[in-house]
C-alpha cells in the first residue's frame, strides 16, 4: 500500500448468482418508496479529563473556577470548552436515607438502554461502580471469594451516592444487574454467582512438559494460540461495555475481578489499545483487582498438583519460572488501569482496598473538556499535563489517551474493522461518492445473474504520484439483502490502481 493513497467504499450491492425472489421483484408494479426520515450523524471530539485537587494534607481543594486550570496536550496548551464539580461526597455527608440505599430503588437502564437512546440515569453527583466479574479463568475458590467480597464490600461500605452495576463474562458477556442503589438487589444478582460457574477458558501450556506437572500424557499442549484468542475476547467485553457507558459525562469506574490476563507479545496489542482508548473516550476508569492475592510459589509445586516433570523442581528454575508467569499476567492489568487513570491491586489478600480506592477518587473531582487541536487521527499516545493557579495542592488525573485512528493508519484487522461497523451502519460514514448501477439477466428458469457497477469520481481519490504513476488502493465492501432486510450476499475485495500520469485519471470517472 501506498502511504495516504488507501480509501474505503460502502456499497450494498454485488455481483451474485440469486434466487427467483429478484423476478418476482422484477415483475411486479413498482410502488412509490416510503422516504425514511433524515437523519444527523454528529461526532463529538471532546475530551475528558477528571482532575482531583489535595492540599498538603491530603484534603480535598474545592471552590476551584474554569480559569483556575490549564490544560496542555504533548506540551501545547488547550482550551477548556467544559467545566464541571462532582461532588459525590455532599450527598453521603447528608446522611440520605432515601430509596437508593433502602431497597426500594429501580435500576437506571444505563448498560440495557439501545445504543441510540439517550441516557435514561441521572448520574449528577453520584458514584458510579461497575462490578465485573471475569469468571472465565477463575477456579471455584476465587470465584467465591470475588463474590464474598463484594457481598462485604455492599452490605457494610455501600454509601447512598453509590449506583452498582454487575456484569459477568464466563461463556458470553452478560448485564446481571443495571446501575442501582437498591442493596437487596445487589445481593440478591451477587448471591446467583456460583462456583461453577468458571469456565477454565485459561491455560498455561506452551508445549514443553519442563517444569509442569506429570500427568502421564504422551504430549505436552501448546495452548499459547488459544490464550491469544480467550485475551482478545477479555478485552473485546471490556471494549463493548464503554458504549452504554459513554453516554454520561460523569466518572464511572470498573472494578475488574480477574485472576490475570496473559498476553502474548503484539499479537493482543491492537484489542488491548482498543480497550483502553474506548475505556478514555467513555470516561471510564478501570480498577483491576488480582483475586488470587498472595500467592505462595513453592519450588516443588502446589499441593494439589502433581509432582514437577523434569529438573527445573531442583535448580530453582520452577520458582523463577512461576513469579514471571505470575508477573506477565498482572502486566496487562497493570496497562489497563494506568492508561485509564485507575489503581491496580495486586499480591494482597485485603480485597476491600480496591473499593475504598475507588471511593476515595471519585468522591469530588473536576471534570475538564477540550477538544484537542491536533486534528489528526494517527492513534498516537498524546500526553496530558494539568497546572492549577494554586500553590501547594497535588494534581491527580490520567497521563494521557490515544487518539482516534482514521482508515488510512488502521492497521488491516482495525480496517476490516471498520468495514463492517461502516457496512451494517443505519448512516455509514462516505469518503468518497459511489455511483451504483444494476442489471439483471436470466440465466435459467431458477437463477439470474446481477450484474453491478461501481463508478468512483477520479477527483474523489486521493492518488499519490510515483514515478510516472497515480497510486491509490480502494477497499469495497458489500452487502445484498432480499427486501432490505434479510443479507443473501456478500461482496469483499480490494482493487489497487497504478495508473499512467498522462491518462489523467484524477478528471475521470474510475469504474
Amino acid at each position: 500500500m501506498v502511504p495516504g493513497s488507501r480509501t474505503s467504499a460502502c456499497a450494498t450491492a454485488a455481483a451474485l448468482l440469486l434466487q427467483p425472489f429478484w423476478m418476482a421483484v422484477a415483475q411486479e408494479a413498482p410502488q412509490q418508496p416510503t422516504q425514511a426520515p433524515g437523519r444527523i450523524r454528529v461526532t463529538s471530539e471532546l475530551v475528558l479529563v477528571n482532575v482531583v485537587v489535595r492540599d498538603k494534607n491530603g484534603d480535598l481543594v474545592r471552590g476551584l473556577k474554569k480559569e483556575d486550570f490549564t490544560v496542555y496536550e504533548d506540551g501545547k496548551q488547550q482550551e477548556i470548552r467544559s467545566f464541571d464539580f462532582e461532588n459525590v461526597d455532599e450527598l453521603a455527608l447528608a446522611g440520605k436515607s432515601e430509596a437508593t440505599v433502602t431497597g426500594s430503588a429501580a435500576e437506571g437502564g444505563l448498560l440495557r438502554a439501545g445504543p441510540t437512546q439517550a441516557a435514561p440515569l441521572d448520574a449528577r453527583d453520584r458514584r458510579l461502580m461497575l462490578l465485573f466479574f471475569d469468571f472465565t479463568g477463575m477456579d471455584p475458590e476465587q470465584i467465591e471469594r470475588s463474590v464474598n467480597a463484594a457481598n462485604k464490600f455492599v452490605e457494610s461500605h455501600l454509601q447512598p451516592a453509590d449506583l452498582v452495576a454487575l456484569v459477568s463474562l464466563a461463556t458470553s458477556l452478560r448485564v446481571d444487574l443495571d446501575f442501582t442503589g437498591d442493596k437487596t438487589k445487589i445481593l440478591s444478582a451477587l448471591s446467583a454467582y456460583t462456583s461453577g460457574q468458571g469456565q477454565g477458558f485459561e491455560s498455561d501450556g506452551t508445549g514443553s512438559a519442563e517444569g509442569g506437572a506429570e500427568t502421564s500424557g504422551s504430549f505436552a499442549v501448546d495452548d499459547t494460540d488459544y490464550n491469544q484468542f480467550n485475551t482478545d475476547r477479555k478485552l473485546l467485553a471490556l471494549q463493548s461495555l464503554m458504549q452504554g457507558l459513554g453516554k454520561i459525562s460523569q466518572k464511572k469506574s470498573i472494578i475488574y475481578f480477574s485472576n490475570g490476563i496473559s498476553r502474548s507479545d503484539i499479537d493482543n496489542e491492537s484489542a488491548l489499545r482498543a480497550a483502553t482508548a474506548a475505556a478514555v473516550k467513555a470516561n471510564v476508569s478501570i480498577y483491576p483487582l488480582d483475586i488470587r492475592g498472595l500467592e505462595a510459589l513453592p519450588a516443588g509445586g502446589a499441593a494439589q498438583s502433581a509432582s514437577l516433570h523434569g529438573v527445573s523442581a531442583y535448580s530453582g528454575r520452577s520458582v523463577l519460572d512461576q513469579f514471571d508467569s505470575n508477573a506477565a499476567t498482572q502486566e496487562t492489568l497493570s496497562t489497563l488501569a494506568a492508561d485509564t487513570g485507575g489503581k491496580a491491586f495486586f499480591d494482597s489478600n485485603d480485597f476491600g482496598a480496591v473499593f475504598s480506592q475507588v471511593q476515595k477518587d471519585s468522591s469530588a473531582y473536576y471534570v475538564l473538556g477540550f477538544t484537542s487541536s491536533n486534528k489528526a487521527r494517527d492513534g498516537r499516545f498524546r500526553r496530558l499535563r494539568v497546572q492549577v493557579k494554586r500553590p501547594n495542592v497535588k494534581l491527580d488525573h490520567r497521563s494521557g489517551y490515544y487518539a482516534d485512528r482514521d482508515f488510512e493508519h488502521m492497521n488491516r484487522a482495525g480496517r476490516e474493522q471498520q468495514l463492517e461497523d461502516e457496512l451494517t451502519s443505519d448512516l455509514p460514514q462516505t469518503e468518497v461518492i459511489v455511483y451504483a448501477g444494476a442489471a439483471h439477466f436470466r440465466q435459467d428458469d431458477a437463477h439470474y445473474y446481477l450484474a453491478v457497477s461501481l463508478v468512483i469520481p477520479g477527483s474523489q481519490i486521493p492518488f499519490v504520484s510515483e514515478k510516472d504513476k497515480d497510486n491509490a488502493t480502494i477497499d469495497i465492501i458489500g452487502e445484498v439483502r432480499e427486501g432490505g432486510k434479510m443479507p443473501v450476499g456478500h461482496l469483499r475485495d480490494t482493487v489497487k490502481l497504478a495508473v499512467d500520469q498522462g491518462r489523467q485519471v484524477r478528471s475521470k470517472n474510475v469504474q
